[in-house]
């Protein structure tokens, strides 16, 4: 499998402001710069788009994707996600006011979009990957994926600070071979980072502990402001296997 963090900055750059993961051309986690992909046929090759949760640097740019790839007829991008997220949704950003309501537009053999309600540790099957939600600790409920093709597996934790169930069912898996893992402030910021359900070097440092398998950890969601201190904290640390995300940059798996 391979997987791309897509760039959220204008020219490319090291510098996340939004997150979409996008995973062998046709499935995303999540929609942050997803719409503003300029290669509308990268766009039109995405099918089933899983959602971790509902805070805009997830979700930003998923109305103008769903009407970039909108065609007449019955096949349509199919929306993954908790139950209350895709209530949300509709309630929220497509009601007619925020943009059209592409759900309630969405019927017979005409549809924009299709929602599908995922629950933690109910793995669904899309793309010829098994992917199961799993909950991790935001300051929101929010879902975690565990991304597996039957010879390689990957975890995209999502915004999230200290917790044990992940760890856990990472452990107990049948493989892994890397987790993209948050870390959004410096030491400095702890407080906040605690606060905001996110992570600092140090609970980064702590919690990779807590997974008892050699991994690749691959570091995202540095906060564009604080990127080159988290950068220099992580390195203090010479923690193994560490690296910093690349946006734009296809892991192969």
């Amino acid at each position: 499998m391979h997987i791309e963090l897509l760039p959220s900055s204008v020219p490319a750059s090291d510098a996340q402001f939004l997150v979409s993961f996008l995973i062998n051309d046709s499935i995303a986690i999540d929609a942050g710069p997803l719409g503003l992909l300029a290669d509308l046929d990268r766009q039109r090759r995405i099918r089933h788009v899983f959602l971790t949760h509902e805070h805009v640097d997830h979700i930003a740019s998923l109305p103008i994707f769903l009407e970039n790839v909108y065609e007449p007829g019955p096949d349509c991008v199919e929306l993954l996600a908790d139950a209350d997220v895709l209530d949300f949704l509709h309630r929220d950003i497509f009601n007619g006011r925020v943009w059209p309501d592409f759900f309630d537009l969405s019927n017979g053999n005409n549809r924009f979009v299709r929602g599908t309600p995922v629950t933690s540790g109910a793995g669904v099957v899309r793309g010829g990957l098994t992917i199961t939600p799993l909950p991790v600790a935001h300051s929101v409920d929010t879902l975690g994926f565990l991304v597996d093709d039957g010879r390689s597996a990957v975890a995209v934790p999502s915004d999230t600070g200290p917790t044990d169930t992940l760890w856990a069912v990472l452990d107990a898996a049948p493989r892994l071979d890397a987790v993209f893992l948050e870390v959004s402030f410096p030491n400095c910021q702890a407080d906040l980072a605690a606060a905001t359900g996110h992570h600092c070097p140090a609970t980064f440092a702590s919690e990779i502990r807590k997974l008892h398998r050699p991994v690749r950890w691959i570091v995202v969601h540095r906060k564009p402001r604080f990127a080159a201190e988290i950068a220099a904290e992580l390195t203090t640390l010479s923690l193994p296997n560490v690296e910093l995300v690349v946006p734009g940059h296809r892991y192969q798996f």
